[in-house]
């Protein structure tokens, strides 16, 4: 699994690689998947936490080794303290919790999922500018509303 994940931390998406010769570092939209609560790959988990706090939650699948999770991870740490009381964040290990990582269809690190109360969400992988994330979180919070 670990030398999955570690081929996976480094692969890029022919869109990642168009849109950074291009200069860009947001996702494409070939990088960003929706899904509902019925899709395969939703757990017990995620509904639990969710519907439990009615709030809506941000989990980050990362690794240890995982050179672009390491990048991340400060940017979540300032996110986190922005919507402290609004959004549960959330940290997943892969090689801590493989079975998770897989069930959710972690394909590559890092991957953030935006979950609303509901249960369907939305993931972004790769390391994001703040913008990025913070324009992610609003509409998390607008559909949440909803």
């Amino acid at each position: 699994m670990a030398v999955l994940l570690l081929a996976a931390c480094n692969k890029k998406t022919e869109n990642q690689k168009s849109s950074e010769a291009a200069g860009g570092n947001q996702a494409t939209q070939s990088e960003m998947s929706v899904a509902s609560p019925d899709d395969e790959g939703q757990t017990e988990w995620i509904k639990q936490t969710t519907i439990m706090s009615s709030k809506p939650m941000v989990i980050d699948f990362f690794a240890t080794w995982c050179g672009p999770c390491k990048q991340l991870a400060p940017i979540l740490d300032e996110i986190e303290q922005n919507h402290k009381g609004e959004v549960i964040f959330r940290r997943i290990d892969v090689d801590q919790e493989p079975e998770m990582a897989m069930e959710f269809g972690v394909e590559s690190i890092p991957m953030l999922m935006f979950v609303t109360p509901k249960g369907d969400y939305q993931t972004i992988v790769g390391v994001q500018p703040a913008e990025v994330i913070e324009a992610k979180i609003a509409e998390l919070l607008k559909r949440s509303a909803k």
